[in-house]
């Protein structure tokens, strides 16, 4: 067996010797030809400039020589491998950077990702053979700041998110799919194809004729039926796109299906719907309820996940249901919410161990006047008993209320 192999940097582990970029070296942080991986760390800042490695066995440390390299097939995710309701993943991820610190970060990779979204649908609306090359590599970037901080990207894709439009619920979905990757601790490989299959599972509708595109028009039963073709055109466009990962086509096809058999195109039941499928259907319904439409209103993030859950009793996965509510939270990060006291603020981020406690921006004081400037709060390290008896939220407030505009606190930089 050769001593170099190209490896995705997603499949890249500590202890591995990169003796070649996909890049000139020059340009990189990386002072000289030749990395030794010693952390996770390193795996980022790889990412942020690679899609594609060279690996020098003989170079890289005892532990990786000794290891027998496992053929594509064996080297797949454990959520696509695991039978029964088991999703997890081998990978344990903890925040690196603040909110404050990703958020900007974040706000500039969503714009990106989009920009190349863009480019791709204008191309199969032509008809172009296309590449999914550059989606791919805007999606690791994405990835890359989800395991960063998951918040500060599901704060701004949300922020994006606002009035509904079908590019930026693909983001949106984009995102979630990535933070319950995440959650879940799926290996960055896995990570990019969730997130590449969310971002492009509604592709289909651009099969459609152009009435029926916007899915805020009222449909007839036959419209809606016609409607329904759209996960099977969107499996066929993402087949024929080179380089396109099969999970994420499957993704486009499946969304749809429920594990009583009740979904669409194939009405597959429980164990037929790929893993990638089944978390793309609990996204899907989610994204599409925070979105506004004539025949789905916008509902308040409490009032989608309540609507998941029932949802679960009719065909959604309980089991990935309950591991998204863990991971985004009682108030995910974007919402707008009221406190005992009466202020009302946005939520920042969610503490993953005190879920009624988040860290917030208190936008509006008692008498629902502006704090100018706003003032952050952690309910989390609220100690005094003056400050704790009237400050916990007492609920979570439909998007706009109070006049509140999220998107002019975060879509900004502070000067």
């Amino acid at each position: 067996m050769k001593s170099t192999e190209k490896l995705e940097v997603g499949k890249l582990i500590p202890g591995m010797f990169v003796s070649q970029l996909d890049r000139p070296w020059l340009g990189t942080p990386f002072l000289i030809e030749g990395l030794l991986i010693e952390s996770e760390q390193d795996i980022e800042e790889l990412a942020r400039h690679c899609r594609h490695v060279f690996v020098d066995y003989d170079r890289s440390t005892e532990a990786i020589r000794k290891t027998p390299r496992t053929t594509e097939a064996a080297a797949r995710p454990s959520a696509e491998s695991e039978s029964g309701e088991d999703f997890r993943g081998p990978n344990q991820y903890a925040d690196t950077r603040s909110i404050a610190q990703e958020r900007a970060v974040a706000a500039r990779t969503i714009e990106t990702v989009a920009t190349v979204l863009d480019e791709l649908r204008a191309g199969i609306e032509k008809g172009l053979k296309l590449s999914a090359e550059p989606v791919l590599h805007a999606i690791d970037a994405m990835r890359e700041s989800v395991i960063r901080n998951p918040d500060a990207m599901l704060l701004m894709s949300q922020l994006r998110d606002q009035g509904g439009r079908s590019y930026d619920m693909a983001v949106s979905a984009a995102a979630h799919l990535l933070a319950l990757g995440r959650h879940l601790g799926l290996p960055r490989q896995a990570l990019s194809v969730l997130g590449m299959g969310g971002l492009l599972m509604n592709v289909g509708y651009l099969r459609m004729p152009s009435p029926l595109r916007d899915r805020a028009v009222a449909c007839s039963p036959a419209e809606r039926r016609m409607l329904k073709n759209h996960a099977a055109f969107g499996y066929e466009i993402l087949r024929a796109t080179r380089e396109m990962p099969e999970k994420a086509a499957l993704m486009a096809l499946q969304h749809h299906e429920r594990e009583d058999g009740s979904g669409y195109p194939q009405g597959l039941h429980a164990n037929q719907i790929d893993p990638y499928g089944k978390m793309a259907a609990v996204i899907n319904a989610y994204v599409k309820q925070l979105g506004q439409s004539q025949d789905t209103p916008r509902r308040r993030p409490s009032e989608a996940m309540s609507e998941l859950r029932r949802l679960a009793r009719q065909g959604l996965n309980a089991a990935l249901v309950e591991q998204f509510a863990q991971c985004i939270g009682l108030f995910p990060a974007g919402s707008l919410v009221e406190l005992t006291s009466g202020e009302v603020g946005i939520v920042l981020t969610h503490s993953r161990t005190q879920r009624y406690r988040p860290q917030l921006m208190l936008i509006l004081g008692p008498d629902k006047r502006a704090y100018e400037p706003p003032r952050l709060l952690d309910l989390r390290q609220a100690r005094e008993p003056s400050d704790t008896q009237s400050r916990e939220i007492a609920r979570d407030l439909a998007p706009g209320s109070y006049g509140i505009d999220p998107a002019r606190y975060f879509l900004e930089e502070p000067s």
